[in-house]
């Protein structure tokens, strides 16, 4: 008999190590590390998080 499989499965797993400095930081502002770093993994790729946790283009100003 198979095992259930979870609910949840993420399709890309990244163990990342950052300073003690950064968690201060994230705690401080009382953001989760996870959040901070999907943030900027968003930002450099041109995107963002919407109300809805979905990913959407950066609004640019008009020029």
């Amino acid at each position: 008999m198979s095992k259930p499989k979870p609910k949840f499965q993420p399709s890309n797993v990244l163990l990342v190590e950052v300073l003690p400095q950064f968690i201060a930081l994230c705690e401080a502002s009382g953001a989760s590390p996870q959040a901070a770093l999907r943030g900027m993994a968003a930002m450099l790729c041109g995107l963002r998080y919407d109300e809805d946790d979905r990913l959407v283009p950066l609004d640019v100003p008009a020029a």
